[in-house]
């Protein structure tokens, strides 16, 4: 990458796919912009909000106003009344980071997949998966949580009120199909979690080969806390609700990738993240096959 050529990338993901984590890695960059989970913001909390049930907008008004409770301390975000798609695209996605080489977003995939329209030009497009055994447990645990604080009943149920329409996988996969044959993107990186894990350097390597960032081995630690965020553009109200229910906490507390383990037998999981599993699994193994990944010698 020139100098002087500002390289701007998209990470579409699934929950709970070791992406904050990234993003982390990703600040130890030079001159770097991260932006945080805008179309997410926009697609749960801003004023076109997509509500898939009666359940689910009441719960989501419950959650707003008790989060917007939070004191911050920092102005790097965006109100929730301001996430439109039209302002995430025009003026965060789209908007000049002059003294900066690279711009980084984090974001899921499902914000986007209902208005592809929206897409922002001028940037590559890469993907982050995960088996989907890890992604609805790991989601199970935040979503108990969330009830708990929130005082809502989370269950990931066949009515499917808490997540999104194609359980996440779906629309990621929505997503890249729609990338490729535009010819936006024609050959999106894709990464496993899990192989990101098992060998980081080559993962992120390649990864910064393909989209055009200069590579540096201090991408493969950081340090633990949350004061780099304090750099990101982000939704206010998505860090008021870490505050309350820590489900960026692991991520903050982490200091470099860690191998993980096995995922579960799919015989022992609970009948609500099968449901989830099998859904997602189609999709999950489409991009699979598909993904960046060091050949076995």
């Amino acid at each position: 990458m020139a100098d002087d050529k500002q390289v701007r990338v998209i990470l579409w993901c699934v929950p709970r796919t070791v992406s904050t984590a990234f993003e982390k890695s990703m600040s130890n960059l030079d001159a770097t912009q991260i932006i945080n989970e805008p179309y997410a913001s926009a697609f749960i909390l801003g004023p076109e909000m997509f509500q898939p049930s009666e359940v689910f907008a009441k719960n989501q008004e419950k959650m707003i106003a008790i989060t917007s409770q939070v004191d911050l301390g920092t102005g790097a975000g965006w109100e929730t009344t301001k996430a439109t798609y039209k302002y995430i695209k025009e003026d965060v996605l789209m908007a000049e980071y002059p003294d900066k080489k690279v711009v980084f977003v984090k974001d899921m995939a499902y914000g986007i997949a209902w208005k592809l329209h929206m897409l922002p030009e001028g940037y590559r497009h890469a993907f982050l998966i995960r088996n989907p055994v890890k992604v609805f447990l790991s989601w199970k645990k935040v979503l108990e949580k969330l009830g708990k604080v929130y005082e809502c009943e989370y269950l990931l149920e066949n009515n499917n009120n808490l997540t999104s329409e194609k359980y996440f996988f779906g629309e990621s996969f929505q997503l890249y199909e729609h990338l490729v044959k535009t010819g936006i993107e024609p050959n999106p990186v894709i990464i496993d979690s899990d192989d990101l894990l098992e060998t980081p350097e080559f993962i992120l390597r390649e990864f910064c080969k393909r989209t055009g960032i200069q590579y540096k081995d201090e991408l493969l630690s950081w340090n633990a806390g949350d004061s780099v965020v304090q750099k990101w553009k982000f939704s206010e109200m998505f860090m008021q609700g870490n505050k309350l229910c820590g489900y960026y906490e692991d991520a903050f507390a982490s200091q470099s990738y860690y191998k993980s383990n096995p995922p579960a037998d799919r015989a022992d999981l609970p009948e609500d993240v099968k449901i989830c599993v099998d859904a997602s699994m189609p999709y999950y193994e489409k991009m699979y096959a598909l993904r960046l990944h060091e050949e076995k010698q």
